[in-house]
């Protein structure tokens, strides 16, 4: 083992000293206990760190006796058994212990009545700021360990970034994903309207749409349109900032392609949109520029760009939409940026369209890069937000999405290390809005998240595994953009 894996290695640890209620040396990767269980996730495989007289012997006790015992250092459950002990005691709270050299170590894990999504999707790239010529987009079975590629840019060209991969609340057969440098364009699944490659006119000085939301109907996808630039700090722990400096919004008709620009004010930026469950409202991300007459050459624009982006503060703000006649209301402000001094990014509403999810940073609109970026929630019935402690580490917290049930949430978190980017996952009650304690997605051998050096980047639900093909999506990704017909 190579000293960057010796470094990551110890990072995922976690102590058991708290659930003895002592000192003891005795420590676990990952951590899988106090939690709750979806009743059709993989088995919770961990480790047993440090020496031992003796093997350690793992039991889940349920309410009627039954337990599920393995035993070693290396606790790896068999699937067949695995899935039949959760399937039968869906709903119970099971008792678990841990015993390893005479001392016993108590936990509670409850396995929820509510199914997680069966599928997630995540993009695998290095964390290495400006390489990306071998970057894939992939799905994940959750209720096996069985991954799989969806489409590689080593299927293409490889320069080709590929990213934003949506669906639609979930649906396998609604989604899209963006490839840009060879054979750019939005690549759009729609089983309503079918399989097209899009790549809309924009505003003079606009490549490209980018961060997209799919509206409820299927007939929709909002998107903004951004000009980005990144810069690399000497001294700064956050090491990357991603500047803004000009972002608008559009609407994507699919029936015909029609494009219609949703705001085109100079002095604001706009990005990151959301739809309301019924489709009525979008949620965005929204900022007054500081930055006046911009240089033209990409250097300028950066120095200046720097000097001010710490006032860039982004507003969370919400616009009705009038689907007759493809009209937005002015925004109205929901969390304001000025007043909280914080930034305000990724809003998304959970499918009873009661609470709001988003993410916090202390200015920009990257908050990836931000270590002290924290996870927020918004009850949108009483106007009441809070930090959702419940989430959040010492590290950066950032994309996250609802499981279309309304009852999971998963999220991006680099609590591990502060460089690798994992998903977590945590049950969500609605009446509440409370979280319970998140765990790190399962692996059949949890050594995978020490050896793995990828990040996992924007993970999404999804009810089912994705139809089409690694060939059938290169196939796509080759079509001319279809035309659209105008603003």
């Amino acid at each position: 083992m190579n000293s960057s894996s010796e470094f990551l290695h110890r990072a995922l640890l976690v102590s058991l000293s708290a659930l003895a209620g002592s000192a003891g040396a005795v420590q676990v990767s990952p951590d899988y206990f106090n939690i709750e269980i979806p009743p059709n996730i993989a088995p919770l495989n961990f480790d047993v760190e440090g020496e031992t007289k003796s093997a350690p012997v793992v039991k889940l006790r349920a309410s009627d006796g039954e337990e599920l015992v393995e035993t070693g250092a290396k606790i790896r459950f068999a699937a067949g058994a695995w899935r039949r002990f959760l399937e039968k005691h869906a709903g119970e709270a099971v008792v678990g212990t841990l015993s390893v050299d005479g001392a016993d170590y108590a936990f509670t894990n409850r396995i929820s009545r509510t199914p997680i999504p069966t599928h997630l999707t995540y993009r695998l790239i290095p964390p290495g700021y400006t390489g990306f010529n071998e970057v894939g987009i992939y799905q994940r079975d959750l209720t096996t360990f069985q991954e799989r590629p969806l489409y590689r840019n080593v299927q293409g060209s490889r320069v080709q970034c590929v990213n934003c991969h949506t669906y639609n609340n979930g649906d396998p057969g609604q989604y899209l994903f963006h490839t840009r440098a060879q054979n750019a364009g939005t690549q759009v699944v729609s089983q309503k309207y079918g399989n097209m490659k899009i790549q809309p006119q924009l505003p003079s000085g606009y490549k490209f749409g980018v961060y997209p939301a799919w509206h409820p109907s299927g007939d929709f996808i909002a998107f903004s349109c951004n000009d980005t630039s990144q810069i690399f700090y000497s001294t700064n722990p956050d090491k990357i900032e991603v500047m803004d400096s000009r972002s608008d919004l559009f609407l994507y008709r699919l029936k015909d392609g029609k494009v219609t620009m949703i705001d085109e004010d100079p002095t604001l930026f706009e990005c990151y949109p959301t739809w309301s469950p019924d489709g009525k409202y979008l949620v965005t991300s929204s900022a007054r520029t500081p930055f006046k007459d911009l240089p033209e050459d990409q250097e300028g624009r950066e120095k200046q760009m720097q000097e001010k982006y710490s006032q860039v503060m982004y507003d969370l703000s919400v616009r009705t939409f009038d689907e007759q006649t493809l009209t937005f209301s002015p925004r109205r402000i929901l969390v304001n940026a000025l007043t909280s001094k914080r930034s305000f990014t990724f809003p998304r509403i959970s499918p009873d369209g009661r609470w709001l999810v988003f993410t916090v940073g202390p200015y920009g609109v990257f908050s990836i890069w931000h270590r002290t970026a924290d996870l927020w929630i918004l009850d949108i019935q009483k106007n009441e937000a809070r930090a959702a402690t419940e989430l959040n580490s010492n590290a950066s917290e950032s994309y996250h999405c609802f499981a279309a049930n309304g009852r999971w949430m998963v999220f991006s978190s680099r609590r591990d290390d502060g460089v690798y980017t994992r998903p977590y996952f945590a049950a969500f009650d609605p009446e509440t809005g409370k979280f319970s304690k998140p765990f790190k997605i399962p692996v059949e051998d949890p050594s995978e998240h020490t050896n793995r050096l990828l990040s996992y980047n924007i993970p999404e639900f999804s009810d089912g595994p994705v139809r089409e093909s690694p060939r059938q999506l290169r196939l796509l990704t080759e079509r001319a953009p279809r035309e659209a017909t105008g603003k």
